[in-house]
């Protein structure tokens, strides 16, 4: 245990990122320069949590942590943090001491942080490193960002199908050296086809002599390389993998995808939905700088403004409407809000379906379909409640026969249109996360004000 200054509060070298004392005291060790502690932090800590402490430090800081790790820790530390934030650390070192980093990292991370640098940058990083290495990754680079070509690792244990139980774990033990998490071995023809696979517990309890071939399985085995990620995380899903291996037009086996390549896939689309469904970027962090946040904001925010300049346009022209019962003011809102919240739990289930595969061409209709009803029967209780509280409010049936249709109104439109412009924008090409929430709000804001100060107008001789 060690104290903190005439406090006496007392911190482990065990890692706790959350706590900001903790944090506090940690950054107190650095600049006392107390390397006894903190090469017990590095050696106590799994890499995740030494990684997820230095996330929460000053750049010198982190630097300065991190330059105390030997290279093998360096690798594993630096494959928990983002591209972004790895490429910054790297371009801080020198060459021939990122060499024995990387030497470290699977063809797949690498890939992934060379990617992040300029082009000198990364021709420099790649020819630092293994001349197989390096052809391995120029080969990767060539694929579509954001596909299984670039998600999968290049090292892989295969053995042709003619191979023997003996000689195919020779095979593995020699694959072994080099990479971590084999679930399994894939069969090939002689011209590297795949054909299929073995569970390396089959391969094992099998005896020596035993062609591999009749220990294979033949079930779902493979990926296409330009299979975007976001399909090779459903696929996975799917069919329960924990590894599957990537293809090529001939079939001939590339590399191969495991299932903890997956989590953080899921965990980076799923982040990026829920950001666009905000209108933030998906590139913006909670320590990105001030004008970086505003220049990735603005654009929405300004759109934004200007279709709610629309709504108030609807408003304005109903003036007189409002100038003769001016309690119309207040309860406007209340019709718009509630259409914005109605379709914003549409938005929300379709894109979620969307993303997950769930909804399809086939089942458009009756996704419209079911949540035309649900807005139906939302709009007609909300509808009654609110027209009862009008009433008891005021005594004035016609208004509160207003509200109550108005209400009922907006609430179906809001699940229709929230149902059906996430669709339509799918169907433009357009991500329906980033740009649903603007079009629906728009639309059942002015649905909303047009239809309550429209019927408003219509019965005024009875308000």
């Amino acid at each position: 245990m060690e104290e903190k200054g005439a406090g006496q509060s007392l911190f482990s070298e065990k890692a706790n990122p959350s706590s900001l004392e903790w944090i506090e005291f940690f950054q107190e060790k650095i600049k006392e320069a107390d390397v006894a502690f903190l090469d017990r932090f590095l050696a106590l800590n799994h890499p995740a949590d030494i990684a997820e402490v230095l996330e929460k430090l000053e750049e010198d800081e982190v630097f300065y942590v991190f330059k105390r790790c030997d290279s093998e820790l360096q690798s594993s530390i630096l494959v928990e943090f983002d591209e972004e934030f790895q490429a910054d650390l790297i371009s801080r070192l020198q060459m021939k001491e990122i060499s024995p980093i990387l030497e470290n990292m699977e063809t797949d991370e690498l890939s992934s942080l060379i990617s992040e640098f300029p082009k000198d940058k990364a021709e420099e990083i790649l020819n630092s490193i293994d001349q197989e290495d390096s052809s391995q990754i120029r080969k990767q680079l060539t694929f579509r960002e954001y596909t299984a070509g670039r998600l999968m690792n290049t090292v892989f244990a295969s053995a042709v199908e003619t191979d023997t139980v003996r000689k195919a774990i020779i095979k593995l033990r020699k694959i072994a050296r080099d990479t971590d998490d084999i679930y399994h071995l894939y069969l090939t023809d002689e011209n590297n086809v795949l054909k299929g696979y073995v569970k390396l517990k089959n391969l094992f309890l099998a005896p020596l002599n035993t062609k591999v071939s009749r220990l294979m399985k033949t079930g779902f085995t493979s990926i296409h390389y330009d299979t975007d990620q976001e399909e090779v995380a459903k696929i996975f899903r799917k069919y329960d993998l924990v590894s599957a291996a990537v293809v090529d037009d001939l079939g001939r086996i590339l590399g191969r995808i495991t299932v903890d390549d997956i989590l953080d896939i899921v965990h980076e689309e799923a982040s990026e939905d829920i950001l666009r469904l905000g209108g933030v970027s998906e590139e913006e962090k909670l320590t990105s700088s001030v004008l970086t946040s505003v220049r990735r904001r603005i654009v929405w925010l300004t759109i934004n403004l200007g279709t709610a300049s629309l709504a108030a346009s609807v408003v304005s022209f109903f003036g007189d409407t409002i100038e003769k019962y001016v309690l119309l003011a207040s309860l406007m809102p209340i019709v718009a809000g509630m259409g914005g919240n109605a379709g914003t739990q549409s938005i929300t289930l379709i894109v979620r379906n969307l993303a997950t595969g769930d909804l399809t061409t086939e089942n458009w209709k009756s996704a419209i379909r079911k949540e035309g009803l649900v807005g139906l029967f939302n709009g007609f209780m909300v509808g009654v409640t609110a027209g009862l509280i009008v009433y008891l409010f005021t005594g004035n049936t016609a208004l509160a026969a207003v509200m109550f249709m108005a209400l009922q109104a907006n609430l179906l439109i809001a699940a229709v249109i929230g149902t059906s412009i996430p669709l339509l924008l799918r169907v433009l090409g357009i991500d329906p996360a980033i740009a649903s929430s603007i079009f629906v709000t728009t639309f059942t804001d002015v649905f909303g004000f047009f239809c309550f100060l429209g019927l408003a107008t219509i019965f005024i001789h009875l308000l």
